[in-house]
């Protein structure tokens, strides 16, 4: 008779199914899957599709979709509404991104609809439910926990992967050069640049604090590699990017860090970068004289590789049609401007196309998945506290860096991390609040 009063409470019965099911893997395994393809997607000409539209990575993602709406029915208390405060400014900026397409394909002749829906699937559909996957398709803190550190270990095995080719030692044919700079396995230059850049925080906020010779060894390894794969970018962003961010993160983050430590790790990258800079010097001398000579030598619209003068367009552009700066030109409009294929400034680009509404929208959500990380930071465990403050430093560095470049494919796997983040979070607030009611004299117990 009290096994059947228990069950009566659904936060019972849930407790009931989640422990009947915690020692499944599969959704962690699968989830895991998922990236891979993900990666192996993203990589120039190894794209695993079977039609238009339709990729291996979306089948992943809609399958995922339909496990967590299954699970969440199957329970009496259904799914919950949580972190509003991300969807929340996410699915604003989709609601007017459409309604912008639907009027631009509406009343613009010259406006293709097409293009500008299968943009609006892969740069806000796509990344929204790659967010949702990983934010939901696992429950527990040891298969977040897992899926965090196989990925981030993924991506240093590819990064070890790239160098090799890019040295041809040997030639494995994989990744591509451009004026002697590395085009990465995720996006050209700029883009594979600024996502090295966010990953080094990250990976660092997670090194085995027990592991043996062979994985602290390993780890740090990987870390180097990803510091000579972002010089050989060229990507002058990227790097200023990680120096700004970094000092911006220092700033906002300075009454939660050792500040002793992290003299020693500023003093440490520098020394390091500039050990990897003559490395590379000696192995590609054109890439690192050009990048100097470009930065150095010139106007200013030089130096920036042209920046200043697509800037300059997109806004006199936009003077031409004044309403333009509050209700933008319409989703992917920038595109068919004539201007250039991209305004190499993501804040521009969602002002161009977006206005006001869309700008707000996008500034207020990368301050969101910032601010959130730092509340957590005052009452979660040392182990996610290291791991948040290395999301922080990352996000920051992205902040920046999308001030130079437009990185619609490395947002893809910013987007897996930020959903592990956030599951994580989600389940050290539960365990707090749950010790919290323990501890609370007044509180009613369970019954």
């Amino acid at each position: 008779m009290m096994q059947s009063t228990e069950l009566k409470n659904p936060a019972a019965l849930d407790g009931a199914i989640t422990a009947h099911h915690k020692h499944s893997r599969a959704p962690r395994i699968l989830l895991y899957i998922m990236f891979l393809v993900l990666m192996i997607d993203l990589m120039p000409n190894l794209g695993i599709g079977f039609g238009t539209g339709i990729s291996a990575k979306n089948l992943f993602s809609y399958f995922f979709l339909v496990f967590i709406a299954v699970r969440a029915a199957m329970r009496p208390s259904g799914m919950k509404l949580v972190d509003l405060d991300v969807h929340v400014p996410y699915l604003l900026m989709m609601a007017y991104a459409a309604a912008t397409w639907a009027i631009a394909a509406t009343f613009d002749p010259t406006y293709s609809a097409l293009r500008g829906a299968v943009t609006y699937k892969n740069q806000l559909i796509d990344l929204y439910l790659f967010l949702i996957a990983f934010r939901y398709g696992v429950e527990r803190k040891e298969d977040y926990l897992w899926l965090f550190r196989a990925i981030v270990i993924t991506l240093m095995v590819s990064s070890v992967v790239t160098l090799i080719d890019f040295f041809n030692i040997p030639d494995l044919g994989i990744i591509g050069e451009h004026k002697g700079r590395l085009e990465g396995p995720v996006g050209a230059a700029n883009q594979y640049g600024a996502l090295l850049a966010f990953l080094i925080p990250v990976s660092i906020s997670i090194i085995p604090r027990n592991a043996g010779p062979a994985g602290y060894w390993g780890w740090r390894l990987g870390i180097l590699v990803m510091v000579a794969l972002l010089v050989a970018t060229g990507s002058r962003g990227a790097f200023v990017a990680a120096i700004l961010g970094s000092v911006a993160a220092i700033l906002y983050l300075r009454d939660f860090l050792n500040m002793r430590l992290v003299g020693g790790y500023v003093v440490a990258f520098l020394v390091l970068s500039v050990v990897v800079v003559i490395a590379v010097y000696f192995a590609n001398p054109e890439l690192i004289s050009e990048r100097f000579t470009k930065t150095t030598t010139g106007t200013l619209d030089t130096a920036s590789s042209g920046r200043i003068s697509i800037w300059r367009a997109a806004v006199l552009v936009m003077y031409e049609w004044p309403l333009s700066f509050i209700v933008g030109y319409g989703w992917n409009s920038f595109e068919a401007s004539g201007i250039w294929k991209s305004a190499h400034n993501e804040y521009l680009d969602r002002w161009f196309e977006l206005g006001i509404p869309g700008l707000l929208a996008y500034v207020y959500l990368l301050y969101v998945l910032v601010a959130r990380a730092r509340r957590a930071l005052r009452s979660c465990s040392p182990e996610l506290g290291r791991m948040l403050i290395g999301y922080v430093f990352g996000m920051l560095i992205i902040v920046v860096n999308i001030f130079f470049v437009a990185i619609p494919d490395p947002w893809t796997v910013i987007w897996i991390v930020t959903g592990l983040i956030m599951g994580l979070q989600a389940l050290e607030q539960k365990e707090a609040g749950r010790i919290e009611r323990m501890l609370d004299p007044a509180a009613t117990p369970d019954r």
